[in-house]
């Protein structure tokens, strides 16, 4: 069957292709705007590693600390590395004073979004559906990751590292309701040929049996 035969037949059973169509934008605006409201709260984290000589106290060249800079970085891997935790999480959630998900452990290791950028700079997002529970759980991310940097440090005097937070920005998510239309629309297309040649078939095949 060529093309142009398809486009017949669904402009044969226009009324239903456009009904289709029309009924599943509806549908697809209406579900966007029925979604709970969502909170994202993001900020940024510094690592620095304590130097304990100054480059006037000593003889020698530091590079501008530079194997500092490095350790940073490497000390970043292992902060990122605390947000996929479940048990991490769950130490923040306490420290938020936040009742913790009933989750599985492994949506509780993704609640938490951590993005390291080079060299020792951390992106930190968490979206939840309460703009006041955002905020708490943002800023207890950063004083769970310096506490359990001080932990660390117990065992370690020697590399003692600070975590820097910027100020968090919570804002509210909103549906793209421009973008919720074009898949809707796209959908309803698609949806309503279907519906359109499936008519046309078993019309044509009730015709054949009688």
């Amino acid at each position: 069957m060529e093309l142009r035969e398809y486009f017949k037949i669904i402009g044969k059973y226009g009324k239903l292709f456009w009904v289709v169509v029309i009924v599943t934008i509806i549908a697809t605006f209406l579900f966007a705007k029925m979604q709970p409201r969502s909170y994202l709260a993001s900020t940024t984290l510094t690592v620095n590693k304590a130097s304990a000589l100054k480059q006037s106290q000593i003889n020698y060249y530091t590079f501008d600390n530079y194997y500092n800079v490095q350790s940073s970085g490497l000390f970043s891997q292992i902060v990122v590395s605390w947000m996929s935790s479940p048990a991490v999480v769950k130490d923040i959630y306490t420290k938020a004073d936040i009742t913790l998900p009933n989750v599985s452990q492994a949506k509780l290791a993704k609640l938490f979004k951590a993005i390291r950028e080079e060299p020792a700079t951390i992106n930190v997002s968490i979206a939840v559906s309460d703009k006041n529970e955002a905020d708490k759980l943002i800023n207890a991310a950063a004083d769970v990751m310096q506490e359990k940097t001080n932990e660390m440090a117990q065992s370690d005097k020697e590399n003692v590292y600070d975590i820097v937070k910027f100020t968090p920005v919570v804002t509210e998510t909103t549906a793209n309701t421009w973008l919720n239309l074009l898949i809707g629309a796209i959908a309803g297309l698609i949806l309503g040929a279907i519906l359109a040649l499936a008519v046309d078939y078993f019309k044509a095949e009730d015709k054949k049996g009688n």
